[in-house]
This record gives structure tokens, sequence and C-alpha cells, in this order.
């Protein structure tokens, strides 16, 4: 086996084996536009047998005084998103995840627009 950088020339094959393994679980990644690498790994007689890329994401991390009233961190909340989005678009995200451990966080999250990802969430430590 082989590991080589994606070239262009392998979307057409990369696009069909989506299509044909993957095409209900989510859509087809542009691995040439937004990654930080994207790659391929070839038999030896250089048939794609995997690929993939690594992207980084936008992640909103808040800390909230929480002895502050209901009213007081809703409009916070608010505030923190709304300069989040801005940052999160002029660097050329087109998503922002935050990863909730609280169950009123993410309810107030879900009321404004935040929807789960498709696919459990795992992360992978690298040290």
């Amino acid at each position: 086996m082989k590991v080589r950088a994606l070239v262009p020339s392998d979307v057409d094959n990369l696009r069909e084996i989506h299509e044909k393994f993957y095409k209900n679980e989510f859509e087809f990644p542009n691995f040439l536009h937004g990654f930080l690498c994207a790659f391929a790994v070839t038999d030896n007689e250089g048939h794609i047998i995997s690929a993939g890329g690594v992207r980084s994401i936008a992640e909103s991390i808040i800390i909230t005084d929480k002895s502050r009233t209901p009213k007081e961190k809703r409009l916070a909340l608010y505030n923190v998103l709304d300069a989040s989005e801005f940052i999160t678009k002029h660097a050329g995200y087109d998503e922002l995840h935050a990863f909730i451990q609280d169950e009123n966080w993410y309810r107030h999250l879900t009321k404004i627009g935040f929807c789960p990802t498709k696919g459990k969430s795992l992360v992978l430590e690298i040290r």
C-alpha cells in the first residue's frame, strides 16, 4: 500500500465510492478545498482503497458565571455567539461547533439553531 497526496483526477473515483457506500450517511466532501491535507491510500496497482483528509473546525468554547441571573446569562450567550459567528464566517469556516455537557446549555443552543452533528463525535488526543 502507498499513501499519496490526493489529486483532482481522484475525485471521480471517490465520488463513485461515496455514491456506492456512503450516499445516505454524509455529503461528499470537497477534499480539494478547506482541508489541511487530503490523501489517498492505494494498492500496488495505484487503485484507491481509501482516502481522507484533515481539516480544522471552528469550535466555540464558553465559560459563564452561573451565579448571574438567567437574563444576564442568556444575553451574554447571545453576544458571545454573535461574535463567534462573525469570527467563524470571516475565517472562512461554514460551521461552528460546540461540545456540550450541560443539558440546560444544550437546550439553549438548540433553540437558537445549533443542531446535533451527523454521526457520533469522537476525539483522538494527539500527544
